[in-house]
C-alpha cells in the first residue's frame, strides 16, 4: 500500500511540474508575441504615413500570424521563433522609413537566447509559406485589424 501511495505522489508531482513549465512557456511566448505586435503596429503606422511599400510589412504580418497560430496550438517555441523573425522584419521597416525604434524592437536577453537557437530565416519562411502561400501586400494592411494579437 505504501508503494502505491508513493507512485501516486510521484505522478502528482510530475504532473504539477509539467503544468507549471507549460504555463511559464505560455507566459513567455505571450510576452514575446505582444512586443512583436506592438512593433508591427508602429511599422504599420510608419508605412501608412510614408507610403513606402517594400513588402516587408506584409512578410512581418504573415510571420506574426503564423506565430499566433502556433501559440494557440500550444507550440510555444515555434511561436516565439516566428514572432522574433516578424519583429526583426518590422524593425527593418521602421528603420527604412527613418522612424524611431522603440523598446519593443529590442530583444531581451531571454529573446536573444531564442534567436541563437532559431531555425534559419529560409526555414521559417518555408514553414510559413507551407501553411499560407498567399503573399500579403503592404498596401492592403493599412487599415483594420492585422489579426496578430493574442489573448
Amino acid at each position: 500500500m505504501m508503494k502505491f501511495k508513493f507512485i501516486i505522489l510521484v505522478f502528482a508531482l510530475l504532473f504539477t511540474s509539467l503544468t507549471s513549465i507549460e504555463a511559464a512557456d505560455r507566459a513567455r511566448a505571450k510576452i514575446v508575441l505582444s512586443k512583436t505586435n506592438r512593433a508591427i503596429g508602429v511599422a504599420q503606422m510608419t508605412v501608412k504615413r510614408t507610403k513606402k511599400y517594400t513588402g516587408k510589412l506584409g512578410k512581418a504580418v504573415k510571420e506574426a500570424r503564423i506565430a499566433r497560430k502556433y501559440y494557440i496550438e500550444g507550440n510555444y517555441d515555434k511561436s516565439i521563433h516566428h514572432s522574433l523573425y516578424a519583429r526583426r522584419l518590422a524593425t527593418e521597416v521602421i528603420k527604412e522609413n527613418n522612424a524611431k525604434i522603440g523598446s519593443d524592437n529590442i530583444n531581451s536577453t531571454d529573446e536573444n537566447a531564442f534567436v541563437a537557437t532559431s531555425p534559419s530565416d529560409e526555414e521559417l519562411i518555408r514553414e510559413t509559406n507551407a501553411t499560407n502561400p498567399v503573399e500579403l501586400k503592404d498596401e492592403d494592411l493599412m487599415n483594420g485589424n492585422l489579426e496578430v494579437e493574442v489573448q
